[in-house]
């Protein structure tokens, strides 16, 4: 079938105008991993939302936070670790899914091993971020993403 997108009833934009599938398995096998901190690559980005493939490596923490603009819903695909939900770290594994709303405050940590999860924002993560770290809390670095920041 063949269409115009400017003729859909509805439809505001059709950017990127290509879908895209992700062979995890393969995509993972294929990354290199940093030391240690969190791996994190964007597979999909468009106005609306944002996609990115993450890995938190063995004894690596993200960091106490929230987001002012956008909720984050994260899809454990591999491994086992935990996650901040509502002040509880609460352990996870494959098929685990926790939903964030903007300014609710969470976490990330991989502990025992390799954590495997998506990141999926909506609406799509402002320029420079929209990340509030919680003072005194550590951070650890996150490769390849914006809102990395050092542990010192």
């Amino acid at each position: 079938m063949s269409y115009t997108p400017g003729d859909l009833k509805g439809l505001i934009d059709s950017t990127p105008g290509v879908a895209l599938l992700v062979r995890l398995a393969e995509y993972y096998e294929g990354r290199a991993l940093p030391e240690k901190g969190i791996d994190s690559d964007t597979a999909y980005d468009c106005p609306r939302t944002q996609l990115m493939i993450r890995t938190a490596v063995k004894g690596s923490r993200i960091g106490t936070h929230f987001h002012t603009v956008a909720d984050e819903i994260v899809i454990v695909v591999g491994g086992r670790g935990e996650i901040l939900v509502n002040g509880t770290w609460m352990p996870v594994r494959a098929g685990d899914v926790h939903v964030c709303p903007r300014g609710i405050v969470h976490d990330t940590r991989a502990l025992e091993e390799n954590l495997q999860y998506l990141s999926i924002f909506t609406p799509h993560l402002p320029p420079g971020t929209d990340i509030n770290w919680l003072p005194n809390e550590p951070a650890t670095v996150v490769a390849d993403h914006a809102f990395a920041r050092s542990v010192e």
